[in-house]
């Protein structure tokens, strides 16, 4: 086993992935009342984690797929877009805040569902 597949596997068995799972049911949940900023900023700051765990696995399964297909392009699409998403931080309101928090809890979800590390039946 080459030292690269042997550090992927590794990497995969240390990611938490029911605290990814709770953090992402934190940012998408519906409010009705916007949360404290404090809130909103560590939810932030754990998306980000997660984003930076799951994007190289989520990357390499992708670029696996067929390219000459629709769900690799499709896939691909949206990985290019996060490092920009990732790079506009909360805003300065309350507001945009939240809205940035549930994109990023979307974006997480994206990239646990194209991580191999969540079950078929969580998809």
């Amino acid at each position: 086993m080459s030292a690269a597949v042997q550090r992927a596997g590794e990497q995969q068995d240390e990611v938490d992935v029911e605290e990814i799972k709770r953090t992402i049911a934190n940012a998408l949940v519906t409010r009705t009342v916007l949360p404290p900023y404090e809130e909103l900023r560590d939810l932030h700051k754990a998306l980000l984690g997660h984003i930076q765990t799951l994007m190289p696995l989520a990357e390499k399964r992708i670029d696996r797929l067929n390219r000459a297909t629709v769900a690799w392009y499709s896939k691909r699409s949206r990985l290019n877009t996060i490092p920009h998403e990732v790079r506009q931080g909360l805003g300065s309101g309350l507001r945009s805040a939240e809205w940035h928090v549930r994109s990023l809890g979307y974006t997480c979800q994206f990239l646990l569902n194209n991580s191999g590390l969540a079950q078929e039946g969580d998809r």
